[in-house]
């Protein structure tokens, strides 16, 4: 793998990552991708069983060489979005101590990822804004990861988020 590195914006439903990320790939001109936009296998291959955890981990798995392809074929970074909690753990076995860097948004205020979750407008249909709530308070309460920059987004506009990210970046090149 070249010098580029994986981006990673984590943190609850309705912290802004998705907002981020939009705004993270329009500046710097690199491959964008959510964790929900791979394809269940389940859909694609309805008389294969396979238990809900495996068929996670299997499209992680394909999302993390697909990031590690582009950056293999010249891209500086693949803003990678929206990964379920537990497999950003695993990111230091995946990329190796420097192949990634990871942002975690998060809010002091409820009534905010509340507020977002429940008045979308980007297509998201996800409304279980207690469960947002939790993984936040839970992201909040443990210590930070490896590579992790904790960013408080409900103190900032998803401009100024995206900024910080983009210096933080170009500051580790």
């Amino acid at each position: 793998m070249n010098n580029g590195k994986v981006i990673v914006i984590h943190g609850a439903p309705g912290s802004g990552k998705t907002t981020v990320g939009g705004l993270l790939h329009e500046k710097l001109k690199c491959p964008w991708f959510e964790f929900g936009w791979i394809p269940e296998f389940r859909n694609l291959n309805p008389h294969t069983e396979i238990p809900y955890a495996q068929e996670e981990q299997l499209s992680f798995s394909s999302l993390a060489l697909v990031a590690k392809n582009y950056l293999a074929h010249g891209f500086e970074h693949v803003i990678l979005t929206d990964l379920p909690d537990r497999l950003v753990k695993t990111l230091p076995e995946v990329y190796g101590k420097d192949g990634y860097a990871l942002f975690m948004l998060y809010s002091n205020d409820d009534e905010i990822i509340k507020n977002r979750i429940l008045t979308r407008t980007n297509g998201n249909l996800y409304k279980d804004w207690e469960a947002a709530l939790e993984l936040n308070r839970v992201i909040k309460e443990r210590l930070p990861l490896a590579h992790e920059m904790r960013i408080r987004s409900d103190q900032m506009s998803a401009e100024a988020i995206a900024e910080m990210i983009f210096g933080e970046i170009k500051g580790r090149n």
